[in-house]
């Protein structure tokens, strides 16, 4: 196993219990990439005031951790997910790892991370429905986990993402320096690039702010 790839199951792991020995196994370092960013994801939910369950049931806590490793609907398979409790509020949110969300064409779209209004969650596992970005979705990422910076493509079709699902929400990140072209095609744009993202970075500490305004605003009905 690649140094990069044991360093992550070693944070991801400290951070949140044991990895699920079918998960572990058969997880490449993209899929672990994306799962660390989970982990940044549930900081923000616990610095903006939430109690977290990992769970599969949304009941029980899971005894071992089982993300998805390929696209899939909210409502299907047996894989670990993030419950979020805030005391005094009656409102929950769901962090989920890969799964698809209706943009404002009425297509669904992947979210290598996404942050969900906990009743909209609901709602697609009980009707076998995508959730809606319009409804629901409080924040989105795009993990690539690229050795160099993304190209313009990337960028573009970020872009094109972010306005499916909502500028606003949407983050681009990847562990890599970002080109000046990458850079200066996103800039002053409402969606979000953090480059040279990795776990005790610089840049996952101002994602998770990030994270945590937005669950901070979500909280407040904004």
């Amino acid at each position: 196993m690649p140094d990069e790839q044991g360093d992550l199951i070693l944070a991801i792991e400290k951070a949140i219990g044991v990895l699920s020995q079918v998960y572990r196994n058969d997880a490449d370092e993209s899929d672990l990439y994306e799962a660390s960013l989970l982990v940044l994801s549930l900081e923000a939910a616990q610095s903006a005031g939430g109690t977290v369950l990992l769970t599969q049931d949304g009941n029980t806590p899971a005894s071992a951790l089982r993300f998805r490793r390929a696209p899939g609907n909210l409502w299907s398979g047996d894989f670990t997910y993030a419950l979020v409790t805030f005391p005094g509020l009656q409102k929950q949110l769901e962090i989920h790892l890969g799964v698809y969300v209706l943009g404002s064409s009425r297509v669904a779209h992947e979210c290598d991370v996404a942050v969900i209004d906990h009743l909209e969650a609901e709602r697609s596992r009980r009707g076998a429905v995508h959730a809606r970005h319009s409804r629901g979705l409080i924040a989105s990422i795009e993990a690539k986990n690229y050795s160099t910076s993304p190209g313009l493509g990337i960028g573009r079709a970020f872009l094109g993402l972010s306005t499916e699902l909502g500028q606003k929400r949407c983050s681009l990140v990847f562990p890599s320096k970002s080109s000046s072209n990458l850079a200066a095609l996103i800039a002053n744009k409402p969606s979000e690039t953090y480059d040279e993202l990795l776990p005790g970075k610089d840049a996952a500490a101002r994602l998770r702010s990030h994270l945590d305004q937005s669950i901070r605003n979500w909280q407040a009905g904004m």
